[in-house]
C-alpha cells in the first residue's frame, strides 16, 4: 500500500485520476490498475468510442465517471480536458492520457505533494516509449508540465498539444522527481495513424496563419528536425532506434506541409472529369456516354 494512501489516510486532499479518450479498450485496462489503488476518483472524458472502452471502465470501475462527449473541432484536446475539470470534485487533479502509467514511486510522491498548502500545481517528467523501446534521447525526452492540479485553479488551452494554465503562475508550480510512463502506440502502424489525424489538425493551423507553401517547407523544414532528433538532441545514442525516430519524424512533419499544400492547390475531381469528357466530345468517335445509352437500348 502506497503510504498516505486513500486507504490509509482519510485526512489528506483528494485527487482524481482524469484521462481523455477515444477507443482505448486495449489500453484502459492498465489505465486503471495503476490508478485505482490510490486515487478517489476517476473521470474518463471519452469522445466517442466505437469499441468496448465503457464497457471494460464500467466493469473495473463502476464508481468511474464516465462521460461521451465528442470532441469539439474548436475547442480540440484542451475541450476535453476541461470537461473532465467540470466534472471532477476531488481536491486535486492528475490529468493523463489513457497511455500513460503511474509508477507505485510517483504516485507515493504526489500523495505527498499535495499535502503543501502553498503550490496549485506540480510538474512532473513522461517517459516516453516509441514502439515499446524507451525515448531518453531524439527530443521525447524533454517533457515536463505541471499536468498535477489543484481544482478550481487551472485549465487547459490549445486546441492540439494543450497546456495547462496555473494560476499564480511559475511560483505557485512545484517540481516531482519521478516520472509516469507513456507507452504510446502498441506498433508503428498505430504510430503513423495517430500522426495522420494529427496531420490534419497541424496542417489546418499551418493554412490558418496565411503562409503560402513552399518547396523549402517540404525539404528544409522536416530535413531539419530530422537531423536535430538525429544529431542535436542525441537519437544516435539510441542506435537504430534513434535512426527510425528520426526519419519518422522527417515523414510526419513532411506531412504535415503536404497536407497544407493540397489544401492550398486543390484540384477538384470533377475538373478532371469534364476534361476528359471534353475530350471524348471533340475525338469525333461517339461519346462514352453515348455508346453507354445505345447499349441500354438495345
Amino acid at each position: 500500500m502506497i503510504a498516505g494512501s486513500k486507504s490509509s489516510d482519510a485526512a489528506r486532499p483528494t485527487i482524481a485520476a482524469a484521462a481523455i479518450a477515444r477507443d482505448e479498450e486495449e489500453d484502459v485496462r492498465g489505465f486503471l490498475e495503476s490508478v485505482l489503488p490510490w486515487v478517489d476518483e476517476v473521470v474518463i472524458v471519452d469522445g466517442g468510442s466505437t469499441d468496448r472502452t465503457g464497457a471494460i471502465v464500467r466493469k473495473i470501475a463502476p464508481q468511474a465517471t464516465f462521460i461521451v462527449s465528442p470532441m469539439d473541432a474548436e475547442a480540440g484536446f484542451a475541450g476535453q480536458r476541461n470537461k473532465c475539470i467540470e466534472h471532477a470534485t476531488a481536491d486535486w487533479i492528475l490529468h493523463m492520457d489513457i497511455d500513460e502509467r503511474v509508477t507505485p514511486e510517483l504516485a507515493a510522491e504526489i500523495v505527498d505533494a499535495i499535502r503543501r498548502p502553498d503550490k496549485n500545481a506540480y510538474r512532473y517528467r513522461r517517459l516516453n516509449f516509441f514502439v515499446h523501446r524507451p525515448m531518453r534521447c531524439g527530443g521525447w525526452q524533454h517533457w515536463n508540465r505541471p499536468q498535477l492540479a489543484k481544482r478550481g485553479f487551472h485549465r487547459f488551452v490549445n486546441r492540439i498539444h494543450e497546456r495547462c494554465v496555473v494560476d499564480g503562475g511559475d511560483e505557485r508550480i512545484g517540481q516531482l522527481r519521478h516520472e509516469v510512463w507513456h507507452l504510446n502506440d502498441r506498433d508503428y502502424t498505430e504510430r503513423v495513424s495517430k500522426n495522420l489525424r494529427y496531420m490534419q489538425m497541424t496542417g489546418d493551423e499551418i493554412l490558418a496563419t496565411g503562409k503560402t507553401i513552399r518547396w523549402y517547407h517540404l525539404l528544409l523544414y522536416p530535413t531539419y528536425r530530422c537531423l536535430r532528433s538525429y544529431l542535436y538532441e542525441g537519437g544516435y545514442r539510441q542506435g537504430l532506434t534513434g535512426l527510425v525516430f528520426a526519419l519518422y519524424t522527417f515523414s510526419s512533419t513532411f506531412n504535415w506541409y503536404a497536407y497544407a499544400w493540397e489544401k492550398q492547390t486543390h484540384i477538384p475531381r470533377g475538373q478532371l472529369e469534364s476534361e476528359i469528357a471534353e475530350r471524348w466530345e471533340h475525338s469525333g468517335p461517339a461519346a462514352p456516354t453515348d455508346r453507354l445509352s445505345e447499349s441500354l437500348e438495345a
